[in-house]
């Protein structure tokens, strides 16, 4: 199992270690499930709009509706501006 470092201010220390007391879990265990959840809701989340963008397509009946095309990006500094 993965161990990592979390730094946060003693107000929110206080409220973690009465939250987690509250639950009857340790400090480490708490934070590790708000964790978890956030993380599920997040991919819940994005499959959801990958769900409705894939329903999307080939949703419109038209010939002339085409994707975009690639167009290449320039980069900013490799522009020339002439001042004429």
């Amino acid at each position: 199992m993965a161990q990592i470092s979390l730094y946060v201010d003693d107000k929110t220390a206080e409220r973690l270690s009465v939250a987690a007391k509250a639950q009857n879990s340790s400090v480490s265990k708490f934070v590790a499930a708000i964790i978890s959840e956030r993380l599920s809701l997040e991919e819940t989340e994005n499959e959801r709009k990958l769900s409705i963008l894939r329903g999307l397509r080939g949703s419109i009946d038209d010939p002339t509706f085409s994707d975009a095309p690639d167009i290449p990006c320039v980069a900013e500094e490799s522009r020339r501006y002439d001042l004429i």
